[in-house]
């Protein structure tokens, strides 16, 4: 089955000309083919002049100002002329043809809304997949209490891959963005955006979650690699990114769960970052 006809890339790029270009370069090595259309959406990047476009299947789209991501994928939608989106991290490489495979799966399978293969890492093991999360989720592997508790069954729980060694593709609830294939349009023919109102972190999962919502299953499919370098757009910001999770995390656990525990997990939520804010004040005194 042939691809070329309905398959779009989308990146977003901030502040990662020169990792983008070594992604469309992997692109050109494995995969190059079997899309025919290239999206970069770039976030007021200072390096945009290093970027690479001298390629006609690339269009780029170039912001004023830092949107995040969430908001820059979907401008990337938008101007997508086709059935299937691919969305790469522009820290991420693609490191062989196997994305073919995972995209012919979405393909052949109407009830797929979203596919993505095992991001790996060169010095770290993190994983790609995620199970529903749920209160106790949100109390043991979304604040410090993970690294208190760092064998919790309830982060063991989250994460499909920490116990088990995945071979073929699985039924997920959740992908991680920086590698994930998406129909455009749901079942009614109404486009799939991402919420706006994450800035950066958990619109992937999110995203998921309701695409899940619609009736649309979330595949994991291990086959398919690429290398990420992880956090590449957002080094050397740590309190900008630290502040952008700390808002993320209330965003969707007020979403996700029942109101009664949204306002619990909320709580402590600005708690905790209230008594690391101190933490770090002393510190710095110090």
């Amino acid at each position: 089955m042939s691809t070329s006809k309905n398959t779009t890339l989308i990146i977003v790029n901030y502040n990662s000309s020169k990792n983008t270009n070594k992604l469309l370069l992997s692109l050109k090595k494995y995969i190059y083919l079997d899309i025919n259309e290239i999206i970069i959406v770039d976030n007021n990047s200072k390096d945009i002049k290093n970027l690479n476009i001298n390629d006609p299947k690339i269009e780029l789209i170039k912001n004023n100002k830092n949107f995040g991501f969430a908001k820059a994928v979907n401008q990337g939608i938008n101007k997508s002329k086709n059935d299937y989106l691919i969305l790469l991290n522009p820290d991420t490489t693609i490191i062989n043809n196997n994305i073919i495979k995972t995209i012919k799966l979405i393909n052949s399978d109407k009830n797929i809304g979203i596919i993505g293969g095992k991001i790996k890492y060169e010095h770290k093991k993190i994983f790609t997949a995620n199970n529903t999360p749920t209160f106790l989720t949100g109390l043991f592997e979304f604040t410090n209490l993970k690294k208190i508790f760092p064998n919790n069954k309830y982060t063991s729980n989250f994460w499909p891959e920490k116990n088990n060694k995945i071979t073929k593709p699985i039924e997920v609830s959740g992908i991680c963005g920086a590698y994930l294939i998406f129909r455009k349009h749901d079942k009614t023919g109404k486009i799939n955006y991402f919420n706006e109102d994450y800035f950066l972190y958990l619109e992937d999962l999110d995203f998921c979650l309701n695409m899940k919502s619609k009736g649309f299953k979330i595949i994991f499919d291990p086959r398919s690699e690429v290398f990420h370098i992880g956090g590449a757009s957002s080094k050397n910001k740590y309190n900008m990114a630290l502040n952008h999770w700390y808002k993320s995390r209330k965003i969707f656990f007020k979403s996700h769960l029942n109101r009664v525990e949204g306002i619990i997990l909320n709580t402590i939520f600005t708690l905790e970052e209230i008594i690391l804010k101190i933490r770090l004040l002393i510190i710095n005194h110090d």
